[in-house]
């Protein structure tokens, strides 16, 4: 009585083979590996012996081909896909960037008003970035009758 079966890794219906019991996986590569793949690591789940062999069988394999080699070989083969990607980068870094008013590195002495009447906070500046919020401190003083027109504020 063969019957049949679907397949847990494809999902397709297929005629069983007699000769098997309890079938689940049809004969393709694929599904054959999917089966392998998952009597391991139950048989890793249940057996700490047999889990420490494939950590060991892993580690020699990482050890012998670094992924880090085979990215850079891979970069060396196709430069078209290192160019495209290096540009695809810069846009990914320019959507990140943050707007300007981002160059301020501490911004919790900035004051927009004067700290007392004449009296405002200097920054330093250091790459187009405001390093120290706490730098020093100027006095502006109008002073009158100089023959210097200052702008007048409104109201």
């Amino acid at each position: 009585m063969p019957g049949t079966f679907t397949c847990h890794h494809c999902g397709k219906t297929l005629p069983r083979n007699p000769r098997i019991k309890k079938q689940k996986y049809c004969s393709s590569t694929s599904c054959q590996n999917a089966r392998r793949n998952t009597t391991n690591k139950s048989k890793a789940k249940r057996d700490k012996a047999s889990h420490k062999l494939r950590q060991a069988r892993n580690k020699r394999w990482r050890d012998r081909y670094p992924a880090h080699r085979y990215q850079e070989r891979y970069r060396a083969t196709h430069p078209d896909y290192a160019t495209h990607n290096r540009e695809k980068q810069k846009d990914r870094n320019k959507k990140s960037q943050k707007e300007s008013s981002s160059i301020i590195v501490k911004t919790y002495a900035l004051s927009r008003q004067p700290l007392r009447d004449g009296v405002y906070m200097g920054f330093e500046v250091k790459n187009e970035k405001i390093v120290k919020t706490y730098a020093y401190t100027s006095v502006l003083q109008r002073q009158q009758g100089l023959g210097t027109n200052f702008p007048q504020k409104p109201g």
